[in-house]
């Protein structure tokens, strides 16, 4: 999980109780987000696989700390977005996620600044 902007918007992901262990929800803001739970902790990535442009929520398996792109098995850290299988070669970029009030939010940058 990385740290907080304090220009970053938080953005409601869903409750906490709706994301089971090992699975994966779509956050629909632009570009979209990938938020996962591992074991009861709660990261998030870009959702769209920085080599083909496939949705890793909806088309991706995670396995291991690790989502595999259903298209072209490119293979993403979840915890850090580094890349761990090609063909990608770009890292997916991470945002931070709160729990607040069992609701999980996802600490969205402000358009156009540097994604993480």
């Amino acid at each position: 999980m990385t740290s907080q902007d304090t220009t970053s918007e938080l953005v409601r992901a869903c409750a906490a109780s709706e994301l089971p262990p090992g699975e994966i929800r779509r956050v629909p803001t632009n570009p979209p987000i990938a938020v996962y739970n591992l074991d009861g902790e709660f990261y998030a990535t870009a959702d769209l696989c920085t080599h083909g442009l496939s949705s890793l929520s909806e088309d991706g398996y995670l396995e291991d700390g690790e989502i595999e792109c259903g298209w072209h098995l490119a293979r993403f850290c979840v915890r850090t977005g580094a890349v761990k299988a090609p063909p990608a070669s770009v890292p997916l970029a991470t945002y931070a996620v709160r729990v607040v009030d069992g609701d999980l939010y996802v600490s969205v940058p402000p358009p156009g600044a540097p994604a993480r």
